[in-house]
């Protein structure tokens, strides 16, 4: 085949391979997996990479022939060998190095010749089987061929960077592909949902790109105009019914994370002692004195601060959404202080002003930050 052919073959598998198996296509890999396309040619003097390792191609094209041992499974295990301190140090150039060069042996088996893909044995591999389907050099097939993996290689390019899965939910907007792909990567990146949903309670069609918040009920909690909503298919345990849904990665993510005894503490005393330099979300369950009545009415499916008679859950609550609940005092339990970071932004500097009993900083934060 013409090197324009290998080339152009191999691309197509490298940019098939990071679309199925989402691995980054990075120039260097990509530009290995091109030139290694070529190299199985090494054993004759004319090919492109014959001509400067003549020294090398005509010795091998003297003892051995074209399309033998450098185009069989023994030239690609020696080839792996030669290269595998790169699977230890960088695996991606390794796998590159031999996906492209087994491309080259795999589009020759569709030249007239075939390969001796089993080298020193006679048999010769070809596909398909059919000669006059098979491919010869520099034919009118051939360019036909190069042309239409070049136009497959373009439109193929663009799924490379999102993966499969990521192009089909592209595609589909499908919101329980961006839950899936959400649960396996959550606390990364800092993520949005570009979402079209119906409101359960009122059914408001809304539009929004809301930041995600967590995961809850085979549903996502997003950040609503300020507000903890949940998106989701199940009307009895969301807010939010998706129509259409893509979930967009965002930054690095770093988060940081603390917990807080709460035993004999009320969430004012939480809210009104904890200084931070960062906002922050509040989760736990605290229970408390069962014979407390909270004066609250919640109609939402979803709310970030859950009620229960003698336990009070959070699940990423905010300051202003413990009003109805500061002066519940917990009998035990402990919440944790949860701060996302983007990248540049300064260290957490979580500290308690001092107080008086059960009021002053617990020893578990001490030296902390």
């Amino acid at each position: 085949m013409l090197a324009g052919t290998h080339a152009a073959f191999s691309t197509a598998l490298y940019l098939g391979g990071a679309a199925v198996f989402e691995y980054p296509a990075e120039p260097v890999s990509w530009g290995l997996a091109i030139l290694f396309s070529f190299m199985p040619d090494i054993d004759i003097p004319t090919s492109r990479v014959g001509r400067p390792l003549f020294f090398i191609s005509a010795p091998l094209e003297k003892r051995f022939g074209h399309r033998t041992i450098t185009h069989s499974l023994i030239g690609v295990a020696i080839l792996a060998a030669l290269a595998s301190p790169l699977y230890f140090t960088w695996p991606l150039c390794f796998w590159s190095i031999l996906g492209g060069y087994w491309s080259h042996i795999q589009i020759d088996m569709a030249n007239i010749r075939g390969v001796d893909l089993f080298w020193p044995s006679p048999i010769r591999v070809v596909m398909p089987g059919k000669i006059k389907y098979r491919l010869e050099v520099g034919s009118k097939a051939e360019m036909i061929v190069l042309c239409s993996m070049l136009v497959f290689c373009v439109g193929l390019y663009p799924m490379s960077s999102l993966g499969l899965r990521g192009g089909l939910h592209q595609l589909l907007k499908d919101f329980d592909i961006a839950y899936d792909e959400y649960v396996q990567v959550q606390g990364l990146n800092w993520y949005t949902l570009e979402l079209k949903a119906i409101d359960n309670l009122t059914l408001e069609h809304i539009e929004c790109t809301c930041p995600v918040l967590g995961a809850w009920q085979s549903g996502l909690i997003i950040d609503y105009h300020g507000k903890a909503r949940s998106v989701g298919k199940s009307q009895l345990h969301h807010n939010l019914y998706p129509v259409d849904a893509v979930l967009i990665e965002g930054e690095p993510l770093r988060v940081i994370s603390q917990r807080v005894d709460m035993k004999g503490r009320s969430l004012r005393w939480l809210v009104e002692n904890l200084q931070a330099n960062h906002d922050y979300y509040l989760l736990g369950e605290l229970y408390v004195d069962s014979d407390k009545v909270v004066n609250v009415s919640q109609i939402e499916t979803y709310h970030p601060v859950i009620w229960g008679g003698d336990t009070v859950k959070l699940h990423y609550a905010k300051a202003g959404d413990l009003a109805d609940y500061f002066n519940l005092v917990a009998i035990r339990g402990e919440v944790v202080v949860q701060f996302w970071l983007r990248p540049g932004d300064e260290g957490v500097e979580l500290r308690f002003s001092s107080g008086e009993g059960r009021d002053s900083a617990p020893g578990v934060l001490e030296g902390m930050f």
